[in-house]
């Protein structure tokens, strides 16, 4: 998973660089990257709480119990009940993408609406297949197999910057649109087809009226609502910065989201890879009430995320700018465009080790089954950062929303781990996380140590403006870092952490 996630994110930024380079930070490229505003919020409301949050622990209890036929029962089941409502969603949003489009970006022209609405019926017929894929996605995780879910993404990514580059001369904008909708189609559509198949499950919509098909239907929409209906900032920061971004001046949308791209590469290499792999092993444990070894594999999760995270965030927070000419260089983004971007990369850098840890930490709790903490304590935590949204993005522009987001991130995720923590000892009073803290505060030596490497390397005068000089650096101080990490956690860490990490 961390080489599919890392594959895909290569793919992402030649997605991202392809769009840079072809409209750079223009109105149309506000208007594209808005476009998504509506689609990603279906595919939060629904994908969120069906992808391998609900599904996989419902699945799980039916495995650990050699009832594998109910599964797919069940499975059947439920599919055909979400695939409907979602088809309903995606229709209602079709016939009111205009009033949508308005709501989305109200300080965009008329010119720029009138795009917003026509990419935006393009795209939305993508989520029913991200959705769906999603469900697939889920079985097959539940039964340890991988590898379409890692497939997926990269023939998305690939059709969108085929199509994308391809079609842009004839379609303009459009032409990644239209490719957004096809990789989908694809990757999440045919290839998960077949990866049901090899499972035996059953592709066709059918609906089983059976009491333990009812029962578990009961059981995921409990799970599932809370997320569903809650906004979180891990969602939330994306359409509060796209809101207020569209008042200022042109360009602000792109910048924001091309640092977003850059910073996402740490989340999901990282973050992502760990959550996915670990999360149906961890909701295997606790169904089978091995609390013990559910706490202990998940303290050591976190200690590898506290291992990883933090050098991402001092890697983008002293080589923001060569990261960012690296990736967006020699394309129409100008230097002031470069810079800007590098600049609310560093401010969002800082955030990056909260985003990491909260994929984890939102997952030890989905895998013990509840979902109405941690789904309400988000939906508090974005009502009370709206007003710092406001007032920051007021005081310092487009860099007062990066650092409202990181601010935001680190309040919700340092809480949330609280209460994961109270949540899990009440099952296992015995749980210790002496373990956890050690390493944290001994690891956080280290990190003191490798910032001031990095700084040092960044002032080399290695980066000189250009996109082989940028690349040179960035990959002396990864090197470098890296290195020194791995070193410190093999010889003088691993008494710490009971053995390597890695």
């Amino acid at each position: 998973m961390v080489m599919s996630i890392f594959l895909s994110r290569l793919l992402g930024f030649l997605r991202e660089w392809a769009l840079a380079r072809m409209v750079g930070a223009s109105a149309m490229a506000d208007v594209y990257l808005a476009s998504f505003t509506i689609p990603d919020f279906i595919n939060y409301l629904m994908a969120a709480g069906a992808l391998n949050i609900s599904l996989i622990p419902v699945l799980a209890s039916y495995l650990g119990k050699g009832q594998e036929d109910v599964g797919k029962r069940v499975y059947q089941t439920l599919s055909t009940v979400l695939s409907l409502l979602i088809l309903v969603l995606i229709l209602t949003c079709q016939v009111f993408t205009s009033e949508l489009a308005s709501w989305v970006a109200p300080g965009f022209s008329l010119e720029q609406k009138k795009v917003l609405t026509d990419l935006i019926r393009l795209i939305l017929p993508a989520q029913f297949f991200f959705f769906w894929g999603g469900l697939a996605n889920g079985v097959q995780q539940t039964h340890g197999i991988f590898k379409y879910s890692a497939i997926a993404p990269l023939m998305y990514n690939l059709s969108i910057v085929g199509i994308g580059v391809w079609a842009y001369p004839q379609l303009g904008i459009a032409s990644f649109s239209l490719g957004v909708l096809v990789g989908a189609f694809l990757g999440y559509g045919v290839l998960q087809v077949w990866g049901l198949y090899q499972l035996g499950y059953p592709v066709a919509p059918r609906i089983f009226f059976d009491s333990e098909n009812k029962k578990a239907l009961k059981k995921y929409l409990w799970m599932s609502v809370p997320i569903m209906l809650a906004f979180s900032l891990v969602v939330a920061d994306e359409w509060i910065s796209k809101y207020l971004a569209s008042f200022m001046a042109e360009g602000a949308v792109s910048r924001l989201s091309y640092a977003r791209t850059e910073m996402r590469i740490p989340i999901a290499v990282i973050g992502q890879a760990a959550g996915m792999a670990s999360y149906p092993h961890l909701s295997r444990l606790w169904a089978q009430s091995k609390f013990s070894e559910f706490g202990n594999t998940f303290i050591r999760e976190l200690q590898k995320i506290w291992a990883l995270g933090p050098i991402a965030a001092i890697l983008m927070f002293t080589h923001a700018l060569p990261i960012t000419e690296f990736i967006y260089g020699g394309g129409k983004l100008t230097a002031t465009d470069l810079m800007e971007t590098a600049q609310l990369l560093r401010w969002m850098g800082l955030g990056v080790v909260f985003w990491i840890l909260h994929i984890l930490l939102s997952r030890g709790f989905y895998a013990t089954q509840t979902t109405w903490m941690p789904s309400l304590w988000g939906t508090i935590t974005t009502i009370l950062f709206i007003p710092i949204y406001g007032i920051l993005s007021k005081k310092w522009g487009v860099v007062g929303l990066a650092i409202a987001g990181s601010l935001g991130i680190a309040f919700y995720v340092g809480s949330l781990g609280l209460l994961l923590g109270w949540h899990l000892k009440k099952h296992q009073a015995g749980i210790s996380f002496a373990p956890l803290w050690k390493f944290f505060g001994g690891w956080t030596i280290a990190l003191l140590v490798l910032g001031g490497l990095a700084w040092a390397i960044s002032q080399l005068g290695i980066y000189q403006g250009t996109r082989l000089s940028a690349l040179a650096d960035v990959i002396l101080a990864m090197g470098v870092l890296g290195g020194t990490a791995f070193f410190l956690l093999r010889k003088i860490y691993a008494s710490l952490t009971e053995g390597p990490l890695f």
